[in-house]
């Protein structure tokens, strides 16, 4: 699965979303990832469990975003859709 690092630049929750922009170091490329989207990409009426989880991502990517931290955002070949979010490099 490809990788990408860098630092928060945003992220935007609203009812039925959630976005990020991370800007890879050291080029400062900013990429923009899909947490959810509400059934466009993402399941509409996801399970409960992955509520929970992208709550945590949400949770994560806050605190890097206020420390200035790394965030490493796993993802599928050709696909903006997040499938795992790390603190840290």
């Amino acid at each position: 699965m490809p990788e990408t690092t860098g630092v928060v630049r945003c992220i935007r929750v609203g009812d039925d979303f959630g976005f990020t922009t991370i800007a890879e170091q050291p080029s400062n490329t900013r990429e923009t990832f899909i947490l959810w989207w509400g059934g466009v990409s993402t399941p509409a009426d996801p399970p409960v469990h992955v509520r929970i989880v992208q709550s945590d991502w949400v949770a994560l990517l806050r605190q890097a975003l206020s420390d200035n931290t790394d965030v490493t955002i796993t993802h599928t070949d050709n696909s903006a859709i997040v499938l795992n979010v790390q603190l840290g490099a």
